[in-house]
């Protein structure tokens, strides 16, 4: 089992078959089947970390398939929205230019440093994400966007695309369920300060007794009974 494909797996391999089957209703022309399989493949999407957490199938492969798919989706929907309504970019190219930079930084940094796509599944990432389908979702129905959903999911992305961007230099390890770069660096504080505390308390027990508790080594005193020594008037020319 542990070699094998899981149903998580199977969910993420479906989400990457389905992607060249929207790329052909795009070039139909087709705004409204595009939505509906992008509806599908968001529920992939939620369903395969879904049954992964729940049957305990989380793996390393599946987690770098899950990543593959949700680029891949996301960099193919961009060029379809391109294709069915060119006046998005026409009318705002900064906005979708400086938001495509610096995911597209967060990308190449992740594949440089850890060689894998990024996708740290971030609750920033997970707003972005819910805000980047509704407005995918209401252009594709209603044949014209929003202009106010389109800045509130731009923006969204933009937070999501640093955070992910951050992490990735900031950590030696990137954990895909850290939740937060806030989170992780606070964690990252409270290891050290423990570990700190831990030497500390190492280095107290190792260090030397003080010399009250070996007296008789630092200060060695005479082995001469008392009576033994000479008086004043014994000690005569």
């Amino acid at each position: 089992m542990n070699g094998g494909w899981r149903v998580a797996d199977a969910l993420s391999g479906l989400r990457l078959l389905l992607i060249p089957v929207i790329w052909w209703v795009a070039f139909v022309g087709d705004g409204r089947l595009v939505a509906l399989g992008l509806l599908i493949a968001g529920a992939s999407d939620f369903l395969d970390g879904y049954i992964a957490r729940r049957l305990k199938q989380e793996s390393t492969r599946g987690a770098r398939l899950d990543s593959l798919a949700d680029n891949l989706l996301l960099m193919s929907a961009a060029i379809w929205f391109e294709l069915l309504h060119p006046e998005i970019l026409r009318e705002n190219a900064v906005v979708v230019t400086v938001t495509a930079g610096i995911y597209l930084s967060s990308l190449g940094v992740g594949w440089l440093k850890f060689r894998h796509l990024g996708n740290l599944h971030l609750y920033s990432s997970k707003v972005a994400g819910g805000l980047l389908y509704s407005f995918a979702l209401a252009t594709l129905v209603m044949g014209i966007y929003p202009p106010l959903l389109l800045w509130l999911a731009a923006i969204a992305f933009m937070v999501s695309s640093a955070e992910t961007l951050l992490a990735q230099l900031l950590l030696s390890a990137v954990d895909e369920n850290m939740g937060s770069l806030l989170v992780a660096l606070k964690r990252r504080a409270d290891n050290r300060t423990i570990q700190a505390i831990g030497r500390a308390r190492k280095h107290r027990s190792q260090a030397p007794h003080s010399a009250n508790d070996v007296g008789s080594s630092a200060r060695p005193t005479s082995i001469m009974p008392t009576s033994a020594a000479p008086t004043a008037n014994e000690v005569r020319p």
